[in-house]
């Protein structure tokens, strides 16, 4: 999958960073009840009679970066990882049915060519025992006319093998393409300080 636009757009990379680090700041300062004793600004040290919790002020600064975040997420992909997921599901479906369709056409390839091929659906039908993939193939014979001619043939795959293919489609979106990473990556990140508050909650009240 390539880069898209919108992640390359500077307003979005600044709300996903701005996220990140306000995230792990904030999981720091949890986790370890960071507090301010003194302060410097242009070279001048001030005592502070009592330590001044930073949490809360994090805690605002991280609910802002976490909605600026999302409204850019909204803007820029909202419904695109569906999208993405069923392009991708799909070039999997096909490659499988057309590997099952091309020893049906033996001997109907002319000069020892493979026939071109493809789904012409966006997604397969579901059927009792799996799902059903129409797959369209050129053949080698021509028509009455001398067009070429195209020939629909079903490609029955299993249960095991739609839930398999979903699986690796899955795989693909978050370990091999940019979208985890571009997309959800921050959001995981951002739970880093919820998850600290909540153990430290329970561990106060357990």
């Amino acid at each position: 999958m390539g880069e898209e636009a919108e992640i390359d757009s500077p307003a979005f990379i600044r709300q996903r960073r701005n996220l990140i680090i306000a995230s792990l700041v904030l999981a720091f300062a949890q986790g370890t009840h960071l507090s301010i004793h003194k302060v410097a600004f242009f070279g001048v040290e001030a005592n502070i009679d009592g330590p001044v919790s930073t949490l809360p002020y994090l805690w605002i600064l991280f609910g802002y970066f976490l909605w600026r975040y999302w409204q850019a997420f909204i803007a820029s992909h909202a419904g695109q990882t569906k999208v993405h997921y069923r392009k991708t599901k799909k070039t999997f479906v096909e490659r499988m049915a057309v590997s099952r369709i091309l020893p049906r056409l033996e001997g109907k390839l002319r000069d020892g060519q493979e026939p071109k091929a493809w789904m012409p659906h966006d997604e397969e039908t579901r059927s009792p025992t799996g799902a059903r993939v129409t797959i369209v193939a050129n053949l080698a014979e021509r028509d009455n006319i001398g067009g070429m001619k195209q020939q629909n043939l079903d490609v029955e795959l299993t249960r095991g093998e739609i839930r398999r293919i979903r699986l690796r489609a899955l795989r693909y979106l978050i370990v091999t393409s940019n979208e985890f990473s571009e997309y959800y990556l921050p959001f995981f990140v951002a739970c880093f300080p919820v998850a600290i508050l909540a153990w430290q909650t329970l561990r106060k009240w357990g």
